[in-house]
């Protein structure tokens, strides 16, 4: 079995004002970050990881990992192992082992980016009260400020398949292995937690899951798609610019063959202006979301069981 598979899923999807940071009085700001002197706002990292983990537990058998506040950090406990939570198998873990003695970690086998907005902030915040609770109290009601932005977003996810239900000691010697068919129904629904995404924030909950995907295995380990999404919006309606993601796709492999050859396509019909154009840059491999994972899923079982990509 190749020691370079791994996949990589990109997704796009909307949703308005996903991750708040600190307050400055009774304003609350949302996450954000400049380029080229425009602000964008963004969900971080972990606040994706979260909601995939939330997902996971809530629609699987599978079990939260303990944690312990021994060793004056709050950690996994020492007895956790990959066989028995899925959670520190796809995420990772560190476990300290007291003063001096160093500390056992694992990175994550499922890596995720920031969702970060495909549209900049234009300062946009909601003025609000608790009106009608103070009316009820009969007393003076508190105003606030929310900052909001409704956008496109975008965040990809890597999975590496050699690591993936298996365990290593500083040596690189396994330690620990998961069954095949085991590590096959831990990452299908980490598809399933990428496909129905969703967020509760705010008295609200947002839809997190695809407008658009693209990825898939490959012989490298690489996030090919990270960073080659860029909106166009005119008159009409939004487009993916689609010469980044061609230019993508004729990237040469080390093995000859092309990213195109093993790259999937998935979208929601009727969002996208030129969905047409983006299907005939994968005439042969681009679908519904349905199709885009059920594809994945196959390909993983084939690489799992025969060891090919």
């Amino acid at each position: 079995m190749s020691k370079n598979a791994g996949i990589t899923i990109t997704v796009v999807f909307e949703a308005m004002s996903l991750n708040y940071g600190e307050s400055v009085g009774n304003i609350s700001e949302l996450k954000k970050l400049t380029r080229e002197n425009k602000v964008y706002t963004y969900m971080s990292r972990q606040a994706l990881r979260y909601e995939k983990h939330k997902f996971m537990l809530e629609n699987s058998e599978y079990r939260e990992a303990p944690v312990t506040g021994d060793e004056q950090v709050v950690q996994f406990t020492k007895e956790a192992t990959i066989t028995q939570y899925p959670e520190i198998d796809l995420f990772g873990y560190m476990k300290t082992s007291g003063q001096g003695q160093g500390a056992q970690t694992r990175t994550a086998v499922v890596k995720i980016t920031p969702a970060v907005s495909l549209e900049e902030y234009k300062n946009d915040i909601e003025f609000a009260t608790n009106l009608n609770l103070a009316k009820r109290a009969n007393t003076n009601p508190n105003p606030y400020q929310l900052e909001q932005h409704k956008s496109l977003y975008t965040y990809t996810v890597s999975v590496d398949l050699d690591r993936l239900g298996r365990d290593f000691d500083e040596k690189g010697n396994v330690i620990e292995e998961v069954p095949i068919e085991e590590r096959l129904k831990r990452l299908y629904t980490l598809f399933d937690a990428i496909k129905f995404l969703s967020r509760e924030i705010k008295g609200r909950r947002e839809n997190l899951s695809p407008l658009f995907v693209i990825g898939g295995l490959y012989p490298v380990k690489n996030p090919f798609f990270l960073n080659r999404i860029k909106i166009i919006k005119d008159d009409v309606g939004y487009a993916i610019d689609a010469r980044l993601l061609n230019s993508t796709c004729e990237l040469t492999l080390p093995n000859g063959k092309k990213v195109y050859d093993y790259t999937l396509l998935g979208l929601i019909e009727g969002f996208f202006v030129n969905e047409e154009q983006l299907k005939k840059l994968l005439p042969d491999s681009s679908g519904t979301i349905d199709y885009f994972f059920e594809t994945l899923k196959e390909k993983a079982q084939k690489y799992y069981k025969e060891g090919t990509v």
